[in-house]
């Protein structure tokens, strides 16, 4: 099989490159192993029943150009100097390659029974965490939910679902746990200390310094205690999609891929990564991985692809950053734009806001704007 660019990842970024391909006269392939493209901030509002799934998706086809073709399958390997790309089944050449394939959950080589465990890194997983969860409140009489990891989506995740237990009638404990000795480290204290008021104030257990050491599929053990019976969510960190990449490239702990200023990789000018894929500085830091980030990524780097198709020279991405908000069900943190701080009710409706913004149909855009005027509501209350 042979395509004359070659693109990893349908999400943010792979969409909009292809977008940005459209009329560049070359055939473009798109590796994907799903066959729709998914809202992934509002995935632990999928996991808890307050999103409907349909307002977070759509099927990957309606987006692509006429010379783009989709290959529902995923990368199992990039060999950079043979420029190859290898799936299960099949090795695919390329002339241009766009990185996106994005992260997935990092289980850090972990030997608990990964029947039991359960990640959120896709709406597949946030399908799963709703139906078990559910089933868990109905089958236990003290449910426990263990958290492992403090970052975003393991405190989004943990209040879903235990704002979830309450609607249910059914009141949940709640157990966050990370070997890290600090809560959100990149916050300034005063933010740092307004979500952790807010967890503790519901009766969340945070526990910081502090890693699971055994669970064996129902039982758990973490810092000296055991916690039984638990719903243990895994949100522990991400790693890079891809399992593996043969070339002279620079990597972050995480996988990401350190690009040059155009998003190509510095020793293969015609290959780029974009979104998660890529660890892409500015002043002398690299970017959080976020939605802003991977939507205008994707086009600058499709559009690079395009002016080397045409022989003209590159353009780098300069990025700007339009703030974030990460709701937790009753409330919010967030950074506006002029470093102005949110909170409350109103970032929660902001978020909502904002997934409609970015979102693929008049209807999914519609039902955002419902569900930040009504935050919360859910399917089943």
């Amino acid at each position: 099989m042979k395509k004359d660019v070659v693109i990893l990842g349908g999400g943010f970024a792979g969409r909009n490159a292809c977008h940005a391909l459209q009329h560049c006269g070359q055939s473009i392939l798109l590796v994907d192993p799903s066959p729709v493209t998914t809202m992934l901030p509002s995935l632990p509002d999928v996991a808890g029943g307050w999103v409907p799934e349909q307002l977070v998706q759509r099927p990957l086809a309606e987006f692509l150009p006429p010379n783009a073709t989709h290959l529902q399958t995923s990368a199992a390997g990039i060999d950079l100097d043979a420029r190859t790309v290898h799936t299960p089944d099949r090795t695919i050449p390329y002339d241009y390659l766009l990185i996106a394939a994005g992260s997935v959950p990092n289980f850090y080589h972990s030997s608990f029974p990964r029947d039991r465990m359960h990640p959120l890194g896709s709406l597949d997983d946030a399908r799963r965490i709703r139906r078990d969860f559910e089933t868990y409140l109905q089958e236990t009489k003290h449910p426990r939910l263990l958290v492992a990891g403090t970052g975003y989506t393991g405190l989004e995740l943990a209040m879903s679902l235990f704002f979830r237990a309450k609607a249910a009638g059914k009141p949940c404990d709640v157990t966050i746990v990370d070997p890290s000795p600090i809560l959100l480290p990149s916050l300034p204290d005063k933010q740092r200390q307004y979500v952790l008021d807010f967890l503790t104030g519901h009766g969340a257990e945070v526990r910081l310094g502090v890693a699971i050491e055994s669970f064996d599929g129902r039982n758990a053990s973490a810092g000296g205690r055991t916690y039984e019976d638990v719903f243990l969510c895994w949100a522990a960190g991400s790693e890079f999609a891809v399992p593996e990449i043969r070339g002279r490239v620079e990597r972050l702990r995480d996988g990401r891929l350190k690009v040059a200023p155009d998003l190509s990789l510095p020793e293969y000018p015609n290959v780029f990564a974009a979104g998660d894929a890529a660890a892409i500085e500015q002043r002398g830091k690299v970017l959080r991985k976020a939605v802003n980030f991977a939507y205008y990524g994707g086009r600058r780097a499709g559009r690079n692809i395009a002016r080397r198709l045409r022989g003209r020279p590159t353009r780098p991405f300069r990025p700007v950053d339009l703030g974030w908000v990460v709701p937790f069900h009753e409330t919010s943190i967030g950074r506006l734009p002029g470093g102005l701080w949110v909170h409350g009710r109103l970032g929660v409706r902001m978020h909502y806001l904002m997934c409609g913004v970015r979102n693929y149909s008049l209807a999914n855009f519609a039902g955002c704007l419902q569900l930040a005027w009504k935050p919360n509501q859910g399917e089943h209350t």
